[in-house]
Parts: structure tokens; sequence; C-alpha cells
């Protein structure tokens, strides 16, 4: 199998995946930010902070004002939600 077709099997995998996890209307960033909340975690729905997210892999170039819109997206879905107090800047996902 060529790389190219790898690549576009990969890809179109992703696009399964995003449909599959309800994150398909989302942008880029917001599914960076999900994820790397996800992967922080180990997807336990423990809280993480924005401290460990912004300095995660995947959110690490995504500008502060991006990534705080990816969170409000993300508490309107009901994909995450904000813990603890309001100045807190714990998130944590919500239980599927």
């Amino acid at each position: 199998m060529s790389s190219r077709l790898v690549f576009a099997r990969l890809l179109e995998t992703i696009m399964d995946m995003e449909k599959d996890v309800d994150l398909n209307n989302f942008t880029s960033n917001e599914q960076q930010v999900y994820a790397a909340i996800v992967l922080l975690s180990n997807d336990t729905n423990l809280p993480v902070s924005i401290h460990e997210i912004k300095c995660h892999d995947l959110v690490r170039d995504i500008p502060m004002p991006t990534m705080y819109r990816s969170f409000s997206r993300l508490i309107m879905a009901k994909k995450i939600c904000h813990t603890g107090s309001d100045r807190s800047g714990l998130y944590a996902t919500t239980p599927s």
C-alpha cells in the first residue's frame, strides 16, 4: 500500500471517528483542546488544570484567546465542564 493511500485511509478513519464522538462540527483547535483534556485526564473525567492543558503538545501553539474560545464552545456543547471556583482553571470532560 502506498504512503498516499495510507494517508488517505487515516484521514478517512479520523473523519469517521470525529462523527462517532460527535466532534465533526468543531474546529481543529477545538478538537485538539478536547483531545488534550482527554489525554491528560487519561479519559477519567477528572479535572485538568489550564496550565497542564496549555503545555500539552496538541495545543502548545494555539493562541490563548483561541483556546478560551475553544473552552467556551466545548462547554456550551457539554463536551467539557469548568470545575471548581470561577477562577480555578480546571476543566474536565463530561461523562459520555
